[in-house]
């Protein structure tokens, strides 16, 4: 059997080893990704050891059955210390992580690297055949798809940088004012980089609510079982039972953190849960007030950040940028504040575009997305925010069934899940993965001979 992962990010690498510990000696990975290494991509490739992980050691082993694995990891292989499993450490150093694990499954055999761009696959009953931009191709038994984020569109017609892309501080003068557009983690990343990089200009920061990210507390963990979860309740009906949930919490002596961090096993099947008007009305009203809440800092980057705003080098801004347009002075940016008529207008030298994911999937730049869409083997979800995805990960095409043999996992993922980007539950939806095609080959293996 050959399983071919299209893509070797962090979500296609976990892939691969989990498939190559699962199926040890019975299938053949292959990784098809054309940088050079696999197991980073861009979130982890990061050099600036002020970039640090927004969940705990103890919540990033590779392995949801080994927990200590990474803090494990860490101590034998030194670098910055990590005292306890609690602590935070820099994406770089978690990309040495994924990407060495990497380099021992492909050293074992069990997973080959093909250094080229898939741009088409041709699903069969019984193959699926890769084409490659090379040349050439792959037949595998099984697919996964496990590529990263298409940079957003422009803005106002005027391209944003990518806060990931290469170059894209560069060229920054010391005293440059420079807007973010998004005031999440990401941009969090971004102005610690500029003022690692000696930019002293001010920031401005705009967002459709002004907020940003809580910080993680150390804070007793609690269990919530299912039947306690009022799952297809009304929106409002869950937003109030949330909260009298955080207020029992913090009323027992803990932390309405807590509450949140024991809902995360079912963000899932509270998702799926609701009805595509629901969904809608969570995404419109409820998001961004769940993001601040459940995606948090590490403490080290909240004290960061608050005494840069502190300073006055960081100013928020609640709003929408309405244009973007080069101008005699820089870029001229048009800013229409949260609950005012009119916009105002500002200069800045650069523009970084931190508000998120790119969620029309019909607008990818992504060649073997395009050529999946265009004949009919994949369509978007019913809220344009990804692609749509059966529960067992498999995608869905045009007719409305879902593929035997091609699978999508990772941000992809998101509008089945929409909890599904982050490690934890990446690491989740991998081990799921190899153990369904484990027991398809094992059906497969017992089945009588025709």
């Amino acid at each position: 059997m050959r399983i071919a992962i299209i893509g070797g990010g962090a979500t296609g690498a976990l892939a691969a080893i989990h498939l190559s510990r699962r199926l040890a000696g019975r299938a053949e990975v292959v990784v098809v990704e054309p940088r050079e290494t696999i197991g980073r991509g861009l979130a982890y490739s990061t050099d600036d050891p002020r970039h640090l992980l927004n969940v705990r050691v103890s919540n990033m082993s590779a392995f949801p059955d080994q927990p200590q694995h990474l803090h494990d990891w860490l101590a034998e292989h030194g670098g910055a210390p990590c005292p306890t499993p609690f602590c935070f450490i820099s994406r770089g150093r978690y990309g040495d992580y994924v990407s060495a694990l990497a380099r021992e499954a492909l050293a074992s055999g069990a997973v080959h690297h093909r250094r080229d761009v898939c741009v088409d696959v041709v699903e069969a009953p019984d193959t699926v055949a890769l084409r490659l931009a090379a040349g050439g191709g792959i037949a595998a038994d099984h697919v996964i798809l496990a590529m990263g984020n298409d940079a957003r569109p422009a803005v106002g017609g005027f391209p944003a940088e990518q806060p990931w892309a290469p170059g894209s501080l560069d060229g920054i003068e010391r005293e440059a004012p420079i807007l973010i557009i998004g005031s999440g983690l990401t941009m969090a990343d971004m102005v610690l980089s500029l003022d690692r990089r000696g930019h002293r200009g001010p920031i401005v920061v705009v967002s459709r609510r002004g907020l940003l990210p809580t910080a993680h507390r150390l804070s007793p963990a609690r269990a919530l079982a299912a039947d306690e979860i009022p799952f297809g309740a009304e929106l409002s009906q869950l937003v109030a039972w949330l909260r009298r949930l955080a207020a029992r919490v913090v009323a027992e002596g803990a932390d309405w953190r807590s509450a949140v961090d024991a809902l995360r096993p079912h963000t899932q099947r509270l998702w799926r849960a609701m009805t595509p008007d629901q969904k809608r009305r969570f995404l419109r009203h409820g998001r961004v007030w769940w993001d601040v809440h459940r995606h948090r800092m590490a403490p080290e980057i909240e004290g960061a950040i608050g005494r840069l705003i502190r300073a006055g080098r960081v100013r928020l801004i609640a709003g929408r940028v309405a244009s973007v347009a080069q101008g005699d002075a820089g870029l001229e940016v048009r800013i229409l504040r949260r609950g005012a008529r009119a916009p105002e207008t500002a200069a800045f030298a650069r523009v970084i575009d931190c508000a998120g994911l790119a969620e029309d999937p019909l607008k990818s730049s992504n060649p073997l997305l395009q050529a999946l869409f265009a004949r009919g083997a994949l369509r978007p979800d019913a809220l344009g925010i990804g692609l749509d995805v059966a529960e067992t990960y498999r995608i869905v095409g045009a007719g409305g069934a879902p593929s035997q043999r091609i699978r999508a996992i990772g941000p992809l993922a998101r509008a089945a899940f929409w909890e599904c980007i982050a490690i934890p539950d990446i690491r989740l939806q991998c081990r799921d993965v190899a153990e369904a095609i484990a027991d398809a080959l094992g059906r497969k293996a017992e089945a009588p001979a025709a």
